[in-house]
């Protein structure tokens, strides 16, 4: 009997601490609510995504600077080569990047959205935009950007990750919604889906413990063939800068075919970056400097 009423004890002990184990577990994390709709609970996990990504200090991000490196991708997976970059966004809409190359290269013909691009002996080219309007330094001057391209620009931020978290979520007719769980790279995972009045799909994937980002995807169809294009983008490696948790390599893919991956070597956000940068006269005193002493890669 003693055994017995010893044994008993010992249960509700170890019950007791394993009960008391998954409190503290669980403890500040969002519960989900009983009968929780699937909208309700996408809201409240973009939240725990926005959070992870460092809450206020990611949400009040008025410009970034990066610097990297861009690997490109043949048709069959096999690696062309890297293209050095800096990459300087003034949050919303004007972006400048200065791309270096030390042979012949179609990536940055990709990035900019023209299939005909092509660099063919290395070199330097500077890309603005800003907002409806954009520009190109290479070679042969400065020139206007094409309308399309500039319409390419335009329609890629309205389904970037950063734009919809930051900007697009309090939009009329966006809505986010918990799409269930998933295994990505070997990682819980969950998916929440985003769509707007226009009737565009975005997909996030992110990690069920971390809440940080995994998978970006942007789900579109031919107007004409109706066939469907999914453009990914996976992130890892992520680091502490400024207090935003920052992903160091980016891939990028189509259709399961590898396009590109990114390498990032330094970022820094809100820092004092002139607005005059992401204008055409800035490019021109560009094309003049370069003329007299070259265009130089990035320090690092």
């Amino acid at each position: 009997m003693r055994l017995m009423s010893r044994a008993t004890v010992c249960l509700f002990f170890l019950v007791g601490v394993v009960y008391a184990c998954e409190m503290v577990a669980s403890a500040g994390q969002p519960q989900e609510a009983p009968g929780e709709t699937n909208v309700a609970k996408g809201r409240r996990v973009t939240k725990q995504v926005i959070a992870a990504l460092g809450g206020p200090a990611y949400l009040n991000i008025h410009n970034v600077q990066c610097d990297g490196r861009e690997a490109e991708f043949g048709t069959t997976g096999t690696l062309m080569g890297f293209t050095l970059f800096r990459d300087t966004w003034l949050l919303p809409d004007k972006n400048r990047v200065e791309y270096f190359t030390k042979g012949e290269h179609t990536i940055i013909g990709f990035l900019m959205g023209s299939d005909e691009l092509l660099i063919t002996h290395g070199g330097a080219m500077i890309t603005v935009y800003s907002g409806k309007e954009g520009w190109t330094l290479d070679k042969s001057g400065v020139s206007d950007q094409p309308e399309d391209l500039i319409k390419t620009f335009n329609d890629r931020l309205k389904t970037d990750m950063n734009t919809v978290l930051r900007k697009r979520m309090n939009e009329p007719g966006f809505e986010a919604e918990y799409a269930g769980p998933d295994l990505i790279d070997l990682k819980e995972a969950e998916w929440i889906e985003f769509t707007d009045r226009d009737h565009r799909l975005m997909r996030l994937g992110i990690d069920k413990y971390s809440h940080l980002p995994l998978r970006w995807v942007v789900v579109t169809r031919n107007p004409e063939t109706r066939e469907k294009t999914e453009v990914i983008t996976s992130f890892t490696q992520y680091a502490l800068n400024d207090g935003v948790k920052t992903p160091l390599s980016i891939e990028l893919s189509s259709n399961d075919h590898k396009v590109s991956q990114t390498f990032l070597t330094s970022c820094k956000f809100n820092a004092d970056i002139s607005p005059e940068l992401f204008t055409r006269a800035a490019l021109e005193q560009a094309a003049k400097d370069t003329g007299k002493k070259g265009l130089k890669e990035p320090k690092n």
